[in-house]
């Protein structure tokens, strides 16, 4: 079980920035530490991704039974009566909470193989015979485009 704080970038808006918490629930153990890239794709869809270096988790979302509360460390900590409060070893302070979970499983990426998936082999054909049209004014374009227009246009309708 680990979160993931994600900052979001307005490209409109270059003083702007969005922080959003998503906490994330791996079947599998994950030591988020080790990582050194983690993008998240499609955070508002249904079914969101994770990539985190090379390898690959797909994700659902779930309702718990409860709240998330997500804490970080306190770098000032107080207390109110500092002759009988002990602080402890390590002090938190409260961020924000959560209804809301992503179950995250893994997920096995494997390149497509074919013809078709070879990048730059995807050739530009055009099934229609589409003959090239010259007109030597714009109001002679204009007049044919309307004449092919209405002939297709006020077909009779048969009615049986």
């Amino acid at each position: 079980m680990s979160f993931i704080k994600l900052k979001m970038e307005n490209d409109a808006l270059d003083d702007c920035e969005e922080e959003i918490l998503v906490y994330l629930e791996f079947k599998d153990s994950v030591n988020i530490e080790k990582y050194r890239n983690i993008h998240i794709l499609g955070i508002d869809s249904k079914n969101p991704i994770v990539q985190m270096d090379d390898t690959f988790y797909i994700g659902k979302y779930d309702n718990p039974f409860g709240t998330y509360l997500f804490f970080e460390e306190d770098p000032s900590p107080n207390t109110d009566d500092p002759l009988f409060d002990r602080l402890s070893e390590k002090n938190l302070k409260y961020v924000c909470k959560t209804r809301k979970c992503i179950q995250m499983q893994h997920a096995y990426v494997s390149p497509k193989e074919g013809e078709d998936c070879v990048p730059g082999n995807q050739s530009n054909k055009i099934d229609d015979d589409v003959k090239a049209v010259n007109f030597k004014t714009v109001q002679e374009a204009i007049n044919t485009f309307k004449t092919e227009y209405r002939d297709k246009t006020l077909e009779p309708i048969l009615i049986d």
